[in-house]
């Protein structure tokens, strides 16, 4: 139990893992104890999927009372429920519902006889009192839990307050005492009943409480391992997924960054040979000025920003700017995404990067060129990057569409760019 306690707090799939599992260990021992006649396998199928096809329905309705009651003792236990007469009663209608309602959830109300039993149960007039007491017994204990919940189970047996589920219910109550105390449940399991099960309850009868006390140490035992090979077997597989998804992470990550270094290296050299030719030009140009404003590189942060969220701030990347006389024209060219259109000459990915234009307006705002469609704008719309060159979106103002042109190099692109500036300004 120490083992188990360094777990905790577990992680809620563990729990979830767990309760699943021993539900099933717990509910199949139990029944087979009373004498069900269904494997574990077929406990498992009827508690995850319905009723088998074959089989006693008897057999099937068992499981799935004791599934159910296991379920409603551990709510009650999160919610701090005090073992009472009231909750035992409740534990019992569910046990015995579909299967004899009548009596479901009802002290008896006749006297019992246990075929072999040395010592017969009390008057079924004492039950309330009896019941009562073992409950403050059980909430005033300072015994080890273990030790109380041996005792409850035997007191449960003894006082046989049921028509029937009697073995059941005391199992039920001794799994809240160890449940309650941190401990796990002690299912009897099917072989303890060949062998010392029935004669242990029947030694504590006689005021001999050692063997039945030692069935029940030696389930807990049982039932932590149980425990413990879950937990390491959940864990050990949450680390591997975790390594193995740590490992493709950092594989995707690298591949990432190597296509973020071509296309940031692709991108580059279309802004040099835009710095290079404006300088030439600018040199050449005795009445017009063309000037380059370089806003930096896009880093790698940007570019995973981009990818993942479509959008990202400060992504400007170079400005061009045209200057003749007291007419000025200035082109900013900044990083997006590319929008998918049915005028696109190939399907895109959704996360393709791309080149932008956007042109200042008289008011001194800058809009991107798309959302001019008049003749006397420019028809560069976007760049994107194709295998180490680039597609080019351009507007065509006669079919008011689209169009584009694959693997056009960095050089074509700046100087059909600067001559359509150049033409539309009237000085080519």
């Amino acid at each position: 139990m120490h083992e188990i306690d360094e777990q905790r707090p577990l992680a809620p799939y563990i729990v979830e893992k767990l309760q699943e599992e021993i539900l099933f260990d717990r509910v199949h021992a139990s029944a087979v104890i009373e004498g069900n006649k269904l494997s574990r396998r077929e406990t498992i199928v009827v508690l995850s999927n319905g009723i088998l096809e074959a089989g006693s329905r008897k057999d099937q309705q068992e499981v799935i009372n004791l599934a159910d009651a296991c379920i409603y003792l551990q709510d009650c236990l999160d919610s701090n429920q005090e073992l009472s007469v009231k909750l035992i009663k409740e534990l019992h209608q569910k046990l015995l519902a579909k299967l004899d309602n009548e009596n479901a959830g009802v002290f008896r109300n006749i006297d019992v006889a246990i075929s072999g039993a040395k010592v017969s149960p009390p008057s079924h007039m004492d039950i309330e009192i009896l019941i009562r007491k073992v409950i403050e017994v059980a909430n005033l204990s300072e015994f080890h839990p273990i030790h109380k919940a041996a005792w409850i189970h035997w007191a449960m047996a003894r006082v046989h307050p049921f028509v029937d589920g009697n073995g059941r219910i005391a199992r039920l109550i001794q799994d809240y005492i160890l449940l309650k105390h941190r401990y796990v449940p002690a299912s009897v399991q099917p072989e303890d009943r060949e062998k010392n099960y029935y004669d242990a309850l029947e030694k504590a009868d006689m005021g001999n409480g050692e063997e039945l006390l030692e069935v029940i140490a030696k389930n807990v035992l049982r039932m932590s391992q149980r425990y413990l090979s879950i937990i390491r077997d959940e864990k050990s597989r949450t680390s591997w997924v975790k390594n193995i998804a740590r490992a493709a992470s950092e594989k995707v990550r690298q591949t990432d960054h190597r296509n973020f270094l071509i296309t940031q290296k692709t991108f580059d050299t279309l802004k040099l040979e835009f710095s290079n030719v404006c300088a030439e030009l600018s040199n050449e140009l005795s009445d017009m000025h063309i000037g380059f404003k370089d806003y930096g590189s896009m880093d790698f942060d940007k570019y995973q920003k981009l990818k993942a969220n479509g959008r990202a701030s400060q992504t400007w990347f170079f400005g061009v700017l045209f200057a003749y006389g007291e007419v000025r024209q200035r082109f900013i060219f900044w990083f997006g995404m590319h929008h998918r259109s049915s005028d696109d000459y190939k399907h895109f990915d959704s996360n393709v990067i791309c080149l932008l234009v956007s042109m200042e307006d008289g008011a001194g705002s800058n809009r991107v060129l798309d959302s001019y469609e008049s003749e006397d704008r420019i028809t560069l719309r976007e760049l994107v990057l194709e295998n180490r060159s680039f597609a080019r979106r351009r507007y065509n103002p006669i079919n008011q569409k689209s169009e584009w042109d694959e693997q056009i190099n960095p050089s074509d692109i700046v100087r059909e760019f600067i001559q359509e500036v150049l033409t539309k300004m009237g000085l080519f």
